[in-house]
């Protein structure tokens, strides 16, 4: 992957506390967002190989905050009544079938009544608190959350969010989460599986459910074979800016966990 970037005319990395900074790190690669502060809308995207945005020159000198997800992570929701102080890692291990290695993290979800208990690589969480200190780790399974059930208003809807070997989905109807999970995902095939499954456990059928897709390592043949089997499938809507076009290299949904890491800051 070469490093690229699209950016707002109006963008000026120079200018202090005026951006809230979102960053992806973890399995080779990595992407960066800046938002504005007053109304939170993505006004740069960069991406890199390996940690690279880290020094990325077009980032934001001198944000007002900064958040970031580290890939790869498991997950898991514990309703808050469910939670005692020092069973975090037996909660993920009922989940996982084993406690994963790396930085354990926990969020509230306010909006569930629920904390969100997450491992992630802990490397690459070194890598941006290094050269950001008051970074602010986040879980994707939030940011998925979130966005599913921003999106449920009228209809239930999928959010797919493929990474190198796992599959995330989080479903909501009406701001109701129905399933919120990730899958070990190897394969093209593997990453179809288990997102009919899902579909299937929260009481759905393919030809009954909006599907949105993104994600840092899907494939224009997993786009396909999602166009296969859920008709009302695309992928998740991202703004673009004048003079700044999406490429089948690098469409902008690949980045949808910096894209929308404001709205859970």
């Amino acid at each position: 992957m070469e490093r690229g970037s699209y950016r707002s005319s109006r963008y000026d990395p120079t200018l202090a506390r005026s951006y809230h900074l979102s960053l992806l790190v973890g399995q080779g690669l990595s992407g960066w967002c800046a938002h504005e502060i007053g109304n939170g809308k993505p006004v740069a995207l960069g991406w890199a190989q390996g940690n690279d945005v880290l020094i990325d020159d077009k980032l934001p000198s001198r944000p007002a905050s900064i958040s970031f997800v580290s890939l790869p992570e498991w997950s898991t929701l514990v309703p808050e009544g469910a939670l005692a102080p020092g069973d975090e890692a037996k909660h993920l291990a009922l989940v996982h079938g084993g406690m994963p290695s790396g930085a354990m993290r926990d969020e509230p979800v306010r909006s569930l009544g629920a904390t969100c208990i997450y491992v992630h690589n802990d490397l690459a969480e070194g890598a941006v608190l290094d050269r950001f200190p008051n970074a602010r780790p986040m879980s994707l399974q939030n940011v998925m959350l979130r966005s599913a059930l921003s999106r449920s208003i009228t209809d239930p809807i999928a959010i797919l969010h493929r990474s190198a070997d796992q599959l995330a989905v989080s479903i909501a109807w009406k701001h109701k989460v129905l399933l919120s999970n990730t899958f070990p995902a190897r394969t093209a095939h593997d990453m179809l599986y288990f997102a009919l499954l899902a579909v299937e456990q929260s009481g759905y059928k393919a030809a009954d459910i909006a599907v949105r897709y993104g994600g840092t390592h899907l494939t224009k043949g997993e786009i396909e074979l999602i166009h296969s089997y859920f008709k009302e499938s695309e992928p998740l809507g991202m703004p673009l800016w004048p003079g700044q076009i999406a490429t089948d290299q690098q469409p902008l949904h690949r980045w949808f966990a910096v894209l929308e890491q404001f709205a859970c800051v």
